[in-house]
């Protein structure tokens, strides 16, 4: 069971709250139907499914910094899926040059 947290930090003229949890999915699902008639976009948090017309500035704001964060993550374990790639080559090659030149 994935465990989540939510922390609420008041501020002077509004409030942020900031949700903690170990995948996106578990977090944020946008869903729309495309066969249907359009329907008012909606976010899900914890399963809890919320009206996105209707969201704050602030929450539209979250929304994107996590929409960005997750892209960054991806494009990180991405670049570390090359350089383990490009580090096993490099230990392949070296391990054949050494034994090439141990005989």
């Amino acid at each position: 069971m994935t465990k989540r947290k939510t922390r609420t930090k008041p501020t002077k003229d509004n409030e942020i709250t900031e949700i903690v949890s170990d995948s996106i999915e578990d977090v944020i699902t946008a869903s729309a139907a495309q066969a249907e008639a359009p329907k008012t976009p909606k976010i899900v948090i914890d399963g809890v499914e919320y009206d996105a017309s209707t969201l704050s500035d602030a929450a539209k704001g979250a929304i994107a910094s996590l929409q960005f964060a997750e892209a960054k993550l991806m494009a990180l374990q991405n670049e570390l899926a090359v350089c383990q790639t490009a580090r096993f080559a490099y230990i392949k090659s070296l391990k054949a040059e050494l034994e090439g030149k141990a005989e």
